[in-house]
This record gives structure tokens, sequence and C-alpha cells, in this order.
């Protein structure tokens, strides 16, 4: 045997998997280590847009 395995989703009728595609999964709980990770990214997000924005605009002007 090659060691692939069947996928169990190719066994339902395109109606079935439809159905099981449009259920919405539960939320994952997260760790707080995790969760600080996220906003710590979200704040580094939020202070890297202005700066990229000052640096393309600031370009533009001075042909650089």
């Amino acid at each position: 045997m090659s060691g692939i395995r069947p996928d169990p989703l190719d066994a339902l009728d395109p109606d079935q998997r439809s159905s099981v595609a449009e259920r919405p999964l539960p939320r994952r709980r997260l760790g707080r280590g995790i969760t600080w990770l996220l906003i710590g990214l979200r704040v580094y997000v939020l202070l890297a847009i202005p700066i990229v924005v000052y640096a393309f605009l600031h370009a533009l002007r001075h042909g650089g």
C-alpha cells in the first residue's frame, strides 16, 4: 500500500459536503501568551501603517 489515505469527505454527496462547509466552527480558546502576542502584533501594525504611508508620500514628493 502506498500510504495514501482516502479523503472521508469524498464519501459525501455534494449537498452534504456544502452543508458541512457552511457550518461555523466554534471559537478557539487561546492561551494568555498567544493572546498577548496577537495584541502586540495588532499594535505593531497600527504603528507601522502611518510610518509606511508617510514614507510613501515623502518619496512621491521628493522623488526618492
